[in-house]
């Protein structure tokens, strides 16, 4: 980790100052169009695969991809117009301090009819649990950004016919401070660049409340280490619930992004547990932690830690553009070394051939590990496992599955949507003899009614075999979901 402190060192001598800004939702239709139109080859600094990113960061590469399209297709041109519109983008914003106080961002209103009540359907939705019958959340984002402070609140009323309750889903404050940016409250991460599911962080769970410390903007760090392109780093500590088997243990991360050539990405990450009710929290135990040793050693020192990296290729050809992407991970360390992992990896077509309006995605997760059933998010200690409030933090699926999943989409440009249609196939319990197998197919319809007001509807069908991992117990599951909001 020493390689670690190196480059943080560096890049607090290198990075020009910066007002605080506030990060755009992980659950944000506004990355999937960063990502379409970084595949397309017009936005080429950015690092996509750390998530949340701040909205003056997302507005820097809006204006990339400007200069970078300005012989482009119509759609892509369209797609830019949009996103300058959803953040309120504009050239002069980059060059100036703007301050402003939003009490009303973004209100929105999501009624949902499910005819079960079963987890297992609800994934990546900030740890939200939708009951048997209707379902409605109602809410609004605030912002405020005061030169070196931003603000983000976002509270939520949710009621199902089992009852109510009002949340904060969201809320923190980010301090700019010696070039860097520091976060204190309660937000989502996406760590990866999968997208139906990340191995380590995702908004599978409720968000946590934690201090992250980032540099919102890509630089390029001094000497040799300039090499490695426009580079990123995020590290965050958080103390999870009590309602555990080891009470309020401590959950830390630390992610690296680099950028050595424009179209390919690459990505360093750990995560760890520790501390937490009759076990060491010691400042010694720490930095075991940070080191990665001791992991195995018997004692009330001894933690939880995952490791991996990830790469992302972008291939912007004009006959047919196309990212690849993996991730690998691994559950336990042997000899320092990450081993028992666990595997992702996607395709991804911006567009297919000449057909503009249609991209695809294939993707295909596993944490099987032969020889090793269930390894994968639990542990001997912390016998609640790789969790927040009973949720995985990391892939829906779960230990001992696999994961595919299929999406194809027609954009509606005109009308600043798209269409989509998704598959995904889970299956749990891989090394057991009865294995349970979860069927879901989804139609989405994202649509503009008009300027700044944005509809969004879905109907789902999945179908689960051998559910909890008994024979011929089967269900068939319907949901139905709409969402409308205003941008202000």
């Amino acid at each position: 980790m020493r390689i670690f402190l190196i480059l943080l060192f560096s890049l607090c001598l290198v990075v020009p100052s910066a007002s605080a800004s506030s990060y755009v939702d992980v659950t944000d239709d506004v990355y999937n169009l960063l990502l379409r139109l970084e595949a397309e080859g017009v936005i080429t600094s950015g690092l996509l695969t750390t998530k949340p990113i701040s909205y003056k960061e997302i507005t820097r590469l809006i204006l990339e991809a400007e200069r970078n399209s300005e012989e482009g297709n119509i759609l892509v041109r369209s797609l830019i117009q949009s996103l300058k519109e959803r953040l309120k983008a504009e050239p002069t914003d980059m060059n100036r301090e703007i301050t402003f106080i939003k009490p009303l961002d973004l209100p929105y209103a999501r009624y949902v009819y499910a005819d079960s009540g079963l987890q297992s359907l609800y994934y990546n939705m900030d740890g939200d649990h939708y009951e048997k019958g209707s379902n409605l959340r109602a809410g609004f984002s605030s912002r405020a950004e005061l030169r070196w402070l931003s603000l983000h609140i976002n509270p939520e009323f949710r009621y199902s016919e089992d009852g109510k309750d009002f949340i904060v889903r969201r809320a923190y404050g980010v301090l700019n401070f010696s070039r860097l940016a520091l976060t204190v409250g309660k937000d989502s991460q996406w760590w990866g660049p999968g997208y139906h599911g990340s191995i380590l962080l995702s908004n599978n769970a409720e968000p946590l409340t934690m201090l992250r410390l980032t540099n919102p903007h890509p630089v390029l760090l001094p000497w040799i280490f300039k090499y490695l392109g426009p580079f990123r780093f995020t590290v965050f500590a958080t103390r999870l619930e009590k309602e555990r088997v080891v009470s309020e243990a401590y959950l830390w991360g630390m992610r690296l992004n680099f950028k050595p050539i424009p179209y390919l990405e690459l990505g360093l990450q750990r995560t760890a547990l520790l501390g937490g009710k009759g076990r060491s929290e010691s400042m010694n135990t720490w930095w075991k932690s940070f080191t990665g040793s001791g992991e195995n050693e018997k004692g009330s020192g001894s933690g939880d830690q995952r490791a991996g990296f990830d790469i992302k290729l972008t291939l912007p050809m004009k006959w047919q553009p196309l990212q690849l992407y993996a991730e690998a991970v691994g559950e336990d360390e042997s000899a320092g070394w990450p081993y028992k992992w666990a595997y992702l990896a996607g395709i991804y077509l911006p567009r297919v051939l000449n057909f503009e309006r249609i991209d695809l995605r294939a993707e295909y997760a596993t944490t099987h590990v032969s020889g090793s059933p269930n390894v994968w998010y639990n542990h001997n200690v912390y016998k609640s496992g790789y969790t927040y409030k009973g949720r995985i933090i990391g892939h829906h699926m779960g230990t001992d599955s696999k994961d595919i999943f299929t999406e194809l989409s027609y954009y509606i440009h005109e009308k600043g949507g798209k269409l989509s249609v998704s598959y995904d196939r889970e299956e749990h319990n891989l090394s057991g003899k009865i294995k349970e197998k979860k069927d879901e197919a989804t139609l989405e319809v994202n649509i503009g009614l008009a300027k700044n007001i944005e509809a969004k509807t879905s109907y789902s069908y999945g179908r689960i075999k051998n559910m909890g991992n008994i024979s011929a117990e089967d269900k068939g599951i319907n949901t139905i979901m709409g969402l409308i909001s205003y941008n202000f």
